[in-house]
């Protein structure tokens, strides 16, 4: 590839899309391709991207503009200094970005409109890979942002069919101008973690016994994910089935959100059953615990972790219109469920928890189809899309 690429990103947290980018620049690295990598703000990965990529943070700290209420001069002094200091800030970053000289610019979500704005001064085009539904496009994305992307993007990546067919329906992107690459991962760290996880040693510590099922779920609390429906379900089936377990991993312990499940937990007397786990680097140790993956989603592109779960050798259950998940299952109606029909998720999630043969089969076919997303084999893709780009001209 004879271009010189600007990968962007909105952050360094742990999540599917951040993920995504990250084995995608591992790959490149890998085939010896120089890296650019700038994120908008940090977190928890920082240090992997570090590994792969020359990373530049384009947030500012102005922490030091914290008001003190008792000197207003001292204050404004301080508010004065900070700003000069920040265009001080910007000016640099912006020089050390022109000097670059970039042919393209990636951004790897589209909430990353704003920060696309901020580098009109590039004058370079740009293509997005959008791994976001309607719901969390109106969420992450100011108006203006949207609406800049859409106008000036010379090419979009969508996450799976569904995102492709929301483009194209609510904001009238022509099809031509989307191609479908699924999210990807890699396939062999994620079955050398699952191979060496401590499964025994996990449900040890959780207190659940060997021959227990144990029904996972995974992400972090908001309306879209359905932690109250996977809690719902969990009640259904724990009123019929009192050996099963289930293990939520992803809500950050001791917040507001936490309490309140702990609370939901108690009142309905199953504490002692359902395991929260907060956000982990080692998801994939619990993870291994896993005998069934209920994607309790309402909305959710296409979720790596049910690629991940897959990987376990486990069925994957979800509803039917939440996105790329019944895509993935290839609308199997052993795993598929009504859109929010508690009593459907318990009779599925029943029917799976007592035939062992149907779990393996069902397993079986969902760790062949994980295999197909593997980095090694969608980022050539991905570098394929960007080579027959045509020649743009820059954005004026």
């Amino acid at each position: 590839m004879k271009k010189k690429i600007l990968f962007i990103g909105h952050d360094a947290n742990v999540a599917g899309a951040q993920y995504v980018l990250l084995d995608f620049l591992k790959s490149l690295k890998q085939e010896g391709f120089e890296t650019y990598l700038l994120l908008a703000k940090g977190g928890s990965l920082l240090p992997e991207f570090n590994k792969v990529a020359e990373v530049i943070l384009w947030e500012y700290d102005d922490k030091d503009t914290q008001r003190n209420p008792y000197s207003r001069i001292i204050y404004d002094k301080v508010f004065k200094l900070n700003k000069l200091r920040k265009l001080a800030f910007y000016q640099e970053k912006h020089k050390e970005l022109a000097e670059l000289k970039f042919d393209l610019i990636f951004s790897n979500t589209i909430a990353n409109g704003g920060l696309l704005r901020s580098l009109e001064f590039l004058r370079c085009p740009f293509v997005v890979y959008v791994h976001e539904l309607e719901n969390s496009i109106q969420k992450y994305t100011l108006p203006e942002d949207l609406e800049y992307q859409v106008e000036n993007c010379i090419h979009f990546l969508a996450a799976s069919k569904e995102i492709k067919s929301n483009l194209f329906l609510n904001h009238q992107i022509e099809e031509d101008k989307i191609t479908v690459v699924n999210p990807f991962i890699s396939v062999s760290n994620i079955l050398e973690k699952l191979n060496n996880a401590d499964q025994s040693g996990i449900r040890k510590r959780l207190n659940i016994p060997n021959d227990a099922i144990v029904i996972g779920g995974c992400g972090n609390f908001e309306w879209r994910k359905g932690v109250d429906t996977f809690l719902s379900v969990a009640n259904a089936i724990l009123s019929e089935k009192k050996d099963v377990h289930f293990l939520w991993i992803g809500i950050q312990k001791n917040s507001v959100e936490h309490q309140n499940i702990l609370y939901d937990l108690e009142k309905m007397g199953i504490q002692e059953h359902v395991h929260v786990i907060a956000p982990t680097m080692e998801n994939m140790d619990y993870m291994s615990c896993f005998d069934i993956f209920f994607l309790s989603s309402r909305e959710d592109p296409h979720p790596l972790v049910m690629i991940e779960a897959s990987l376990n050798k486990i069925p994957v259950v979800c509803f039917d219109k939440s996105g790329g998940a019944p895509e993935y299952v290839e609308q199997d109606e052993r795993v598929i469920i009504p859109y929010g029909d508690i009593v459907a998720a318990k009779n599925k999630l029943i029917s799976l928890i007592e035939e062992q043969t149907l779990r393996e089969e069902i397993g079986q076919k969902m760790y062949e189809k994980a295999l197909n997303y593997d980095a090694a084999i969608i980022a050539p893709q991905i570098l394929q899309i960007i080579e027959e780009i045509n020649e743009h001209e820059s954005i004026s």
